[in-house]
């Protein structure tokens, strides 16, 4: 199996059907991934913590990979995972990057820049263009949303 095949294979097993403990064939024990999210590598089991929580804010996942360059031990790739919204069941696309080193045919080591804001905007949880909003200086108003934390 190539490096694009594995991670696509561990990307639509693990995040697309839900199996979070699918990672363990494909993962090296002491594998570790880190991204926006993360300000250090994380373990695998924070891993499968972290996919089951966003996974469930989605419907049904399909990734498909637009562009890998493979050197040595490493995938570079930019990945398409295309999903809906669960709550209208409007389609989506968002994009992700990888650097992926491998070790034995394993995933070893990921780094991941996911596209949150395309997510989170076709979620609702941002509005639409929040990412050209903040470009020009401006803050976003949570007060409708219930968070607002002034007293």
């Amino acid at each position: 199996m190539s490096k694009i095949e594995t991670l696509l294979l561990w990307l639509n097993e693990t995040w697309g059907n839900r199996n979070f403990n699918y990672a363990d064939k494909l993962l090296t024990e002491d594998a570790t991934v880190r991204g926006a999210m993360t300000r250090e590598p994380v373990s695998v089991g924070e891993v499968k913590e972290f996919a089951q929580t966003i996974s469930g804010l989605l419907g049904p996942i399909n990734a498909s990979s637009e562009l890998a360059v493979e050197q040595g031990d490493w995938l570079a790739a930019r990945v398409i995972v295309e999903t809906e919204n669960p709550r209208d069941r409007t389609p989506f696309r968002f994009s992700d990057h990888f650097f992926v080193r491998f070790e034995g045919g394993k995933i070893a080591e990921v780094i991941s820049q996911l596209d949150y804001f395309t997510l989170f905007e076709n979620l609702g949880q941002l509005p639409p263009e929040a990412l050209a909003a903040c470009m020009t200086g401006e803050t976003l108003d949570w007060k409708q949303s219930g968070l607002d934390t002034d007293p």
